[in-house]
């Protein structure tokens, strides 16, 4: 992979570091790929997760926790399950976002291949907006299946497999069409809660049948930590409750040959108020855009109108100063932010003219008539240790 370092058009601005893509979360689903019969994405299996050592067992299962990052969990649970079964931290993709990184997960590719770059995605096809996990246009309708086809283009992992695949996740998104998509010919499976969530992966390494490779994913760390912060005492305790829970599935298991692997899509940091800036509070700014704002707060996608690019760019860098790095569209991409592989048709339309990635706690957003106004406490999306880093934690039963 060859690394173009960029230029930063505000140059008093932090320097911005890639994620390592050579040990990041993208090595880990190669670990799984090809102990599972696949052939590999091209990205070479984890050292610390020989693929041999995975083939070996009846069952692989791969629990994504929503927004548990590495700092985090060395944190708030320094003598829980997870920390003491740490194999080690790994960067998530950029950017450190949902959207992006389960959608990885999913296939096994890096944004800059799979293209969904985001909470909000620029999407050529219909030169909008578009939340590709929700399936439709920023504050729009719905996206029609053949839009969805376009949108959605890079092959499951699932469908590389020799293994029985399964998807656990929450029956409000089972039936999603993301997660149609993505879980490929993967069985989906909903539950209802916490215990709901290990109740069916216990039900899975306990059926008879072939070995099997089951993806399943928690989501309500990440919401408490938007609504609260990564920081507050409900965040904490619910980590806790995720522990728990962890060990008596732990102990329903013994004796399957069970191999669980926990990780995370990204991790979080706390923001403030007067660190939340209002692109709407700056017209001479947004009247120069042509989409709104995509990516994420910490991360975003510039689209200029055609003759205010150069404008838009400095006058960006001016009003920003130190709070954000400016990059241009064309860099960020050269400087492989968004990971290896061959790169998705349209990334360059996708990721626009500018990139913002924001600094400190900053965060940059816009918001369109009829938007109810969202301002989390925890944010996540940009290049921070803290946002990026991620734990695998194995345990074997």
């Amino acid at each position: 992979m060859t690394i173009v370092r960029p230029t930063r058009i505000n140059a008093g601005a932090p320097l911005l570091i890639p994620p390592d893509y050579a040990h990041s979360t993208l090595g880990l689903t190669a670990s799984i790929e090809v102990a599972s019969g696949g052939p590999g994405a091209g990205t070479a299996p984890l050292p610390e997760l020989p693929p041999g050592a995975l083939a070996a067992k009846r069952s692989v299962v791969l629990l994504i926790i929503d927004g548990l990052g590495l700092d985090y969990l060395r944190q708030a649970s320094t003598d829980g399950p997870l920390a003491n079964n740490l194999l080690c931290g790994l960067s998530s993709v950029c950017p450190a976002t949902t959207s992006a990184a389960i959608t990885s997960f999913f296939t096994g590719l890096a944004p800059a291949s799979h293209g969904l770059l985001g909470w909000f995605t620029p999407f050529e096809a219909r030169d909008q907006v578009v939340l590709p996990l929700l399936a439709r246009v920023r504050n729009g309708p719905g996206l029609p299946p053949t839009d969805l086809a376009t949108l959605y283009r890079s092959p499951p992992l699932a469908a590389r497999l020799t293994r029985d695949c399964h998807v656990v996740t929450g029956r409000r998104i089972a039936g999603s069409a993301y997660s149609r998509f993505h879980a490929g010919p993967a069985q989906v499976h909903g539950y209802r809660s916490l215990s709901g969530l290990f109740g069916q992966l216990e039900q899975l390494v306990r059926a008879n049948g072939p070995p099997r490779y089951v993806h399943a994913y928690w989501s309500e760390l990440d919401h408490l930590a938007h609504e609260h912060g990564v920081a507050h005492r409900r965040t904490r305790e619910h980590l806790r409750q995720i522990e728990a829970q962890l060990g008596r599935f732990l102990k329903a298991i013994a004796g399957t040959d069970t191999l669980l692997l926990v990780t995370a899509d990204h991790g979080f940091i706390d923001t403030a108020p007067e660190r939340s800036l209002l692109l709407n509070d700056h017209p001479d700014l947004a009247q120069r855009l042509r989409l709104p704002l995509a990516g994420e707060s910490r991360l975003a996608f510039v689209h200029a109108k055609p003759e205010q690019r150069e404008a838009l760019g400095a006058e960006l860098a001016e009003f920003l100063g130190d709070r954000a790095t400016v990059l241009s569209g064309a860099q960020f991409i050269a400087a492989c932010f968004l990971g290896p592989g061959e790169h998705h048709p349209a990334l360059a339309q996708r990721v626009g003219d500018w990139v913002v990635a924001m600094a400190d706690g900053w965060t940059l957003r816009d918001r369109l008539p009829g938007e109810k106004p969202f301002m989390p406490v925890g944010v996540h999306g940009g290049l921070s240790e803290a946002e990026l880093n991620v734990p695998v934690a194995v345990f074997e039963a």
